[in-house]
Order: structure tokens, then C-alpha cells, then sequence
């Protein structure tokens, strides 16, 4: 091949070259936001137990018995529908003592756990104090809860896409930039089944105080610039 053939083939390869598009990754923008609602619960699960001690388990079941009988009956007088209410088998286990190293076997220990769901926070102090006047022992715990936190924690999504937008914007104008379109959104949190609330207490009647729970959405959005 002369020298002549062999600078034109170069030169119509480097034409070819020129005419080809560049591609260019796109400019993105990834930005994190968030968004919360602070709600007062509206719902409390109770968790109660019956425990009594003694020598005869049949004397004992009888026992609690009439104590659970008595807190549903109450539940019931307060409107509480019974699939709000529920009353677990007695358990019991034997007693043991120890002299000089034998163990020596002192009756037994029978318990019953009842949990009721009030669908009315006011009724939390009332209920609590009947079902200890009656003979529940301990008040094993108590969850104050938003009964539609699975909406409004839609909602608290949507406002933390509508802030990551704000925040998009600003960021872009300040690079000289303009938002056009989003890529990709990505959800940081986890949508909650329901949220507990710690309980406030303050040495007076009736004045027991859920607090607020607090619903939070994150999320991740990518948008592309001009």
C-alpha cells in the first residue's frame, strides 16, 4: 500500500470517528428527606395476671376463677365486646423450699393471664382499678396505640417525597441547575405495623397519659439535572 492510499484511508477513519454521537451519562442528583406526625394513640392493649398460692390447685383454680369472671363481667358493663377480650389457661407449678439442703415441696403457684384491647384510652384508669380491686395481681404491661397508623403512614410517605423535592430544587438552583424528571425513589423506612407509646403516670386519679407516638417515613430519591 502506497504512502498516498494509506493517508486517506486514515483521514476517512477519522471522519467516521468525528461523526459518531458522544454519550454522556446523564447529571443526577441524589438527595435523602424525611417527614413525621406525632399522633395520640387512641387504642391500649392491658395485660393482666391472676396469681395465687396455696396447697390445693383445685381451691386455687376456683379462686381465679371468680377474679377473671368478675374482670369480664366489668368489661363487659363498660361495653367492651368479648373479641376484645381474652382469658388464658391457669398455669401452675409447684412450690419448693430448702432445709438444711432438702428441697421440700410447699404447695403450688396457679396463674392466669387476661389481656383486653380498650378502643377508648379514657377508660384505662377505670379499668385498671377494678381489675385490682377484684384480685388481679400485676399489671404486666401496657401498650397505648394508633389504630390506623398504616394510613397515616402512607401519608407521611407521600409528604417525605414532596420534601425531598423541595430539597432537590434548592440544591439544583444553587449549582445553577434545574430538576427535570425523578429516577429512582427509594423507601429507607419500614412500614410500621404499629407503634407503643411510653406511658407518662402522675400520682392523681384518672390521670393517666399515653403521650404521643411518633410515625416517621424516610426516602431516597435520585432525580436527573438539566
Amino acid at each position: 500500500m502506497t504512502v498516498r492510499k494509506m493517508s486517506i484511508l486514515l483521514i476517512g477513519c477519522l471522519t467516521l470517528a468525528a461523526c459518531q454521537p458522544i454519550t454522556q451519562e446523564p447529571r443526577t442528583l441524589t438527595v435523602s428527606s424525611h417527614a413525621e406526625l406525632e399522633v395520640e394513640p387512641d387504642q391500649v392493649s392491658i395485660n393482666l395476671s391472676i396469681n395465687r398460692e396455696g396447697q390445693d390447685l383445685t381451691l386455687l383454680k376456683q379462686q381465679i376463677d371468680t377474679v377473671t369472671a368478675a374482670i369480664i363481667t366489668f368489661l363487659r358493663e363498660q361495653q367492651i365486646d368479648d373479641r376484645d377480650i381474652r382469658s388464658y389457661q391457669i398455669n401452675a407449678s409447684p412450690r419448693y423450699d430448702y432445709k438444711d439442703g432438702e428441697r421440700l415441696q410447699r404447695g403450688y403457684t396457679a396463674t392466669r393471664q387476661v389481656s383486653v384491647l380498650l378502643r377508648q384510652v379514657s377508660n384505662y384508669d377505670a379499668i385498671i382499678n377494678q381489675a385490682l380491686e377484684v384480685g388481679a395481681t400485676h399489671i404486666l404491661n401496657s401498650e397505648f396505640l394508633v389504630s390506623e397508623t398504616e394510613a397515616l403512614y402512607q401519608q407521611v410517605l407521600e409528604q417525605a417525597v414532596v420534601n425531598a423535592r423541595e430539597k432537590a430544587d434548592k440544591m439544583a438552583r444553587a449549582a445553577n441547575s434545574a430538576v427535570v424528571e425523578v429516577l429512582q425513589i427509594q423507601e429507607s423506612s419500614q412500614t410500621p405495623v404499629r407503634y407503643e407509646a411510653t406511658m407518662r403516670m402522675q400520682q392523681a386519679a384518672d390521670v393517666s397519659l399515653p403521650g404521643t407516638n411518633k410515625i416517621r417515613a424516610q426516602v431516597q430519591v435520585t432525580y436527573q439535572l438539566e
